[in-house]
């Protein structure tokens, strides 16, 4: 198991109190933790639509058929650096990352006559409350909501590995202010590490590369590539992040033999199958021809597919799906009035999945121009000589999705054709998909992929 970094591991709310609550101190408890949903609740909308944007612009630029990126990894990343950012830098990083959705629900002032606001809660009760309560009232809601954000994820129980490596790096002789430290520490738990890449950029890169492969256990060996930071480097982000998770019903062991997984019209490649039967949500898109599914895992995430019926000669039959994919639709094909729970039988394929981005170009198609540019660029609050600007930003996220080591007995050579006596619907990945991890508590999009080519 890897043992990295966890962002955000922090003890929740309102539970390490030393003494009971009254009833009036349960009142104000109750209204601080209202200011934390809504502020969660609209991080939630503003990192939904991020995701949808990404993966647009990424679907239109990438090179390689298939896609996997981590949203709420990227915008919690980036959240570090719009720490710091200020002015049209500023401006650019909130609309891009659509932090200008995350809106200002206020906690009544503070009067110790009545005992109110949450900042007096935690001097009265002396327990280890999040910093996202106490910045409450301090006006700073998106980082105090990306703090409660990374909380709940990371508090979630369940038989999923879900394990995140992100550091700032900078120029050493830019010196990063120490309020931006200790700020950095405290709403995402690391610290910018200076560098000296004016006049050592490849022994930079090596230890920037030694840290990750130490993170990660060796999984990551090689983030940053050769010639990825020069002399001219001034600041670089990295991020990387791995998710394995165990299905709530497994997936039979894997079919015998081999089956076509159509990657268009004519070209076929053959794949390993799993088989799973069960009582599953499952909806369909009319107007797209897309069917919808639910796959749980253990604990609070779930995987949710969309697969469309038809393939064309020379595509992947996903481009009608990816066009038209907006937030509203989302919301809409993931609700109740969308899938409902039936007897389904799935066929997926056991496949994993490791993409690497270097996400300046992307970002810029975006409107994130200033953050990248030497001139244009406004740091002001990480640096006192305000002279750094974003060089790089790399990303590595890596899915496995397999039968997760269950104890069922091997597939006894089932045709994709069905399982006999099963009335239900049929849901037969074995053509390109696209596919999202769902943490169901937050509804944050953990993870975005499609599947083109095994």
């Amino acid at each position: 198991m890897q043992d990295v970094l966890h962002l955000g591991a922090y003890p929740q709310p309102f539970l390490n109190s030393e003494k009971p609550l009254s009833q009036e101190d349960f009142l104000w408890d109750h209204e601080c933790q209202r200011h934390v949903a809504e502020t969660m609740e609209d991080l939630y909308v503003a990192n939904t639509i991020f995701a949808l944007n990404f993966f647009k612009h990424l679907a239109n630029t990438s090179t390689t058929p298939n896609l996997f990126f981590s949203p709420w990894s990227i915008s919690s990343t980036m959240a570090m650096v719009y720490l710091g950012a200020r002015g049209n830098t500023a401006d650019q990083m909130a609309r891009v990352f659509q932090f200008n959705k995350v809106g200002v629900h206020e906690v009544p002032a503070v009067t110790p006559e009545k005992f109110t606001g949450c900042e007096l809660m935690q001097q009265i009760q002396k327990g280890p409350y999040p910093e996202a309560i106490l910045q409450a009232q301090a006006g700073d809601k998106i980082h105090s909501s990306f703090h409660s954000l990374s909380s709940a994820i990371n508090a979630s129980t369940g038989g999923y590995l879900l394990e995140t490596v992100n550091k700032l790096f900078g120029e050493k002789s830019a010196r990063f202010k120490e309020e931006y430290i200790q700020l950095s520490n405290k709403y995402y738990s690391t610290e910018p590490q200076a560098l000296d890449f004016l006049e050592c950029a490849e022994e930079a890169r090596k230890e920037i590369n030694s840290w990750v492969k130490t993170q990660t256990k060796g999984k990551i060996p090689d983030l940053l590539p050769e010639g990825s930071v020069d002399r001219d480097t001034k600041m670089v982000l990295v991020n990387a992040v791995y998710f394995k998770g165990k299905w709530k019903t497994p997936f039979e062991k894997k079919l015998n033999g081999l089956y076509p997984f159509r990657v268009n019209a004519t070209q076929r490649t053959p794949v390993q199958m799993m088989y799973l039967r069960e009582d599953l949500n499952i909806g369909y898109i009319g107007d797209l021809k897309t069917q919808i599914l639910e796959l749980p895992y253990t604990g609070d995430v779930s995987m949710f597919l969309l697969l469309p019926d038809e393939i064309g000669n020379m595509s992947t039959g996903l481009e009608l799906l990816e066009r038209e994919i907006t937030y509203d639709k989302f919301i809409k094909w993931t609700s109740k009035d969308t899938m409902a729970e039936d007897d389904v039988e799935v066929y997926l394929p056991q496949f994993k999945l490791e993409e690497r981005y270097e996400l300046q170009s992307i970002l810029r198609s975006m409107g994130l121009e200033d953050a990248f540019s030497k001139s244009q660029a406004n740091f002001s609050g990480m640096s006192e000589r305000n002279d750094l600007f974003l060089s790089k930003v790399f990303h590595q996220a890596t899915v496995d999705v397999n039968e997760e080591g269950t104890e069922a007995a091997a597939g006894t050579g089932a045709t994709m054709s069905g399982r006999t006596g099963h009335g239900g619907p049929q849901f037969v990945a074995d053509h390109p998909f696209l596919f999202f991890i769902l943490h169901k508590i937050t509804k944050n999009i953990l993870f975005f992929g499609r599947f083109v080519s095994p």
